[in-house]
This record gives C-alpha cells, structure tokens and sequence, in this order.
C-alpha cells in the first residue's frame, strides 16, 4: 500500500513531481500612478490569451528598496518569469541575477537596467521620445523662455533618458532649462512643488513633465490662472481630456498596454526558449505618439476615450 501511494503521490496534481503553473510577475515602479492601470490591461490580455497566470507585484509607492524586497519573495515562492520597471537601475541588478541563476528569464520594461544581467528591455525608447518633448516644447514656445522640468525618481534611468532627450531637442533654441524637480512618481507631490515652484518663478514660461503628472501642471495652472505652456508624458484619459481643454498643450504618448502585453509575450518566449532564452531575446520598442489639441479627439476615440 505504501509503495502504491508514493507512486500515485509523484504522477498526482497534488505530488511533488507535478506540472507548475505558468506565472509571470511584471513589477512596476508602484501602483500610485494610473500609467500603470494600462500596463496592467496589457498584461492582463496577453495573459489570458496563453493561459497563464499574471500579476503586479510592487510597493504602493515609488521605493526600490520595497520593490527588490518584493521581488525577493517572488522568487523565493516560485515564478516562471520577471519583468522590472527599475525605480533606480542599480536596485535590480542582484535580483536579476539571482532569478537567471535560477533558470528564470528576467526583463526589464518601461525602465532598463542596462548593466544588470536582463535579457531585454520592453517599452518606449525614452531617449528619443524625450525629443520629441523637447520638439514639442519649442513649437509652442517659439520666442524662448524658462522651463521647469518635472521628473520622477532620480535615479529612474527612464526619466533620465526622457530629460536628455528633451534638452537635445531644445539645442538651438531659446528655451532654458531652469532647473528639475522630482515628485518620486507621486501626483500630489508634483502638484506641491509646480505650486511652490511658479509662486516663486513668475516669469516661467514652460513646464515638462517626464509622465502623467503633467495632469498637475494643468490643474496648478488652471487654479492659478497661468498661461505657463505644458508638454508632457504619456495619453492616460485624465490628460487627453486637458490636452482638449487647452491646459496640456502637447504630450509624448506611450502605448502602456502594449508594454504590458509585449512584456508578458516576450517572458512567454523566453521561458519555452530554455537554455536558448539568450540567443532570442532581443529588445522591443513598443513605440510612441504625439497628442496635442488638433487630434485629441481623433486619439480618445482610437483608446476609446470618452472626453467632455
């Protein structure tokens, strides 16, 4: 009888020796910024499509001390892939290398880690689309001025990118930049530092921000009664719909969903690829689009927006 029960034990659902579930974790940098609720549609999509299990694992707030920790215990518990959206590059990379040590393949999206041991990288090529900001920017300030830049974290090396790629594309202009604040990827944060910042900088023709806290530089201006010129990051619905009341006057748009979905397809890729994962993994661009009044509505309808 015991002889009968161990053989049944290792064949059964329930043995040590039975199939795992498919489970992937993308880890954004927190869960405070509506960028991620798309991110997670795509994710969600791809994930049912495979038949697999895929879930956020992430600190409620941009910390990359609670981001690694986290993903500590993923691993510890058991997953068939990580994709990381590093709050700084540096944070990530012993983790990484602990899950490839493992046999896991391990992305990065929205956010690289370029000297970690990751795979690839998923999302927007930020550097680039910093440019168009910068483009953008000088389009709708023709004569010059000062510019405030709002970014995230400090140390995000998307955010970094995003700005480089911004001050290259107003070489040659008018426009200066007057100094960067961070908001550590926190709305209300943005809002109090825009607030302090034009109270104390009157004559501020400009403000880029690095992602969707552009929705704070529209209401700050909106309440204050500025003229202060926006051009900012990302198309979640809330900024669409102030990019057509005229408070946004341009953004760089991501495709969030498709970076969750493409991280999910990729990590799918990778984990039947085995000990071949390396010779196919090659980084994706999940592209960019510029929104400004004049296609606004054009844009809500393609996401299926609905704008006042």
């Amino acid at each position: 009888m015991l002889l009968v029960f161990t053989l049944w034990a290792m064949v059964s659902p329930l043995g040590v020796h039975a199939e795992k579930e498919v489970f992937y974790v993308l880890s954004p940098k927190s869960l405070n910024n509506p960028f991620w609720d798309e991110v997670k549609k795509g994710m969600d999509r791809a994930a049912n499509s495979l038949g697999v299990r895929a879930e956020f694992v992430a600190p409620p707030v941009a910390d990359a001390q609670q981001q690694v920790q986290k993903l500590e215990a993923v691993l510890e518990r058991g997953v068939s892939g990580i994709a990381i959206s590093p709050n700084v590059p540096e944070s990530v990379v012993e983790v990484i290398a602990k899950a490839r040590a493992k046999g896991i393949p391990a992305i990065c999206f929205d956010s690289d880690s370029p000297t970690s041991k990751r795979l690839c990288y998923v999302g927007t090529f930020n550097e680039q689309a910093g440019f168009e900001a910068g483009k953008l920017m000088r389009q709708f300030l023709p004569k010059g001025g000062k510019v405030l830049v709002v970014s995230g974290g400090a140390g995000a090396l998307n955010h970094q990118e995003r700005v480089a790629g911004f001050e290259r594309g107003l070489k040659g202009s008018e426009i200066k930049v007057e100094d960067i604040v961070y908001c550590n990827d926190d709305l209300n944060r943005a809002t109090q530092l825009i607030e302090g910042y034009v109270a104390a900088h009157p004559d501020l023709a400009g403000i880029f921000c690095t992602a969707s806290w552009a929705i704070s530089a529209a209401n700050v201006r909106k309440e204050k009664g500025l003229k202060t010129v926006v051009v900012g990051f990302d198309t979640v619905e809330a900024e669409v719909q102030l990019v057509k009341e005229g408070l946004i006057e341009g953004l760089v748009g991501q495709d969030p969903e498709n970076m969750g979905f493409q991280s999910v397809m990729v990590l799918d890729r990778l984990r039947k690829a085995g000990e071949e994962m390396e010779k196919i993994a090659d980084d994706v661009d999940t592209g960019s689009v510029i929104v400004t009044r004049e296609n606004a509505a054009e844009f809500a309808a393609s996401k299926g927006y609905h704008l006042k």
